[in-house]
């Protein structure tokens, strides 16, 4: 059995449910392990979430047993630069989306690969005004096409 407990509260915010609901499902006997302790309830966490056993009537739950891995993408809007350029402004031109949400940056930080940054006031001496710097111990596979 684990050694941390939480509240109905936090069991809510983890099962992505009301702690209304948590309170019922413990009296229930739903939630394995969960003790009534004067006005309140301490619930078992396994995990990270509190163990909840299904019923064979009724929907499932929605709640998530893990965390939901999602791709992240990077990629630079090259409209966004010929605006920046034309009216001369520094809009963010970096996009980094993960799942449903994005973001707009001029400058990405990726911790032990590198970053990717835009520029303009400083382009390198090729006119990139956006580029990619990795850290030196990271090994690269150069592929060309035929």
């Amino acid at each position: 059995m684990s050694n941390l407990y939480i509240g109905t509260t936090q069991a809510a915010f983890r099962l992505q449910l009301s702690p209304q609901r948590v309170r019922k499902l413990a009296i229930e006997g739903r939630i394995e392990g969960a003790v009534k302790e004067g006005r309140g309830w301490k619930i078992p966490v396994f995990n990270g979430m509190p163990k909840i056993s299904c019923k064979e009537k009724g929907p499932k739950g929605r709640w998530r047993k893990r965390r939901q891995e999602v791709m992240t993408f990077i990629h630079v809007n090259q409209t966004e630069i010929r605006d920046n350029r034309k009216n001369k402004t520094k809009h963010p031109v970096i996009s980094v989306k993960r799942g449903s949400r994005s973001v707009l940056c001029n400058e990405v930080k990726i911790p032990g690969f590198g970053r990717i940054i835009y520029d303009p006031e400083h382009p390198k001496n090729c006119g990139a005004t956006v580029w990619l710097e990795v850290e030196p111990h990271i090994e690269l596979q150069v592929n060309r096409f035929a």
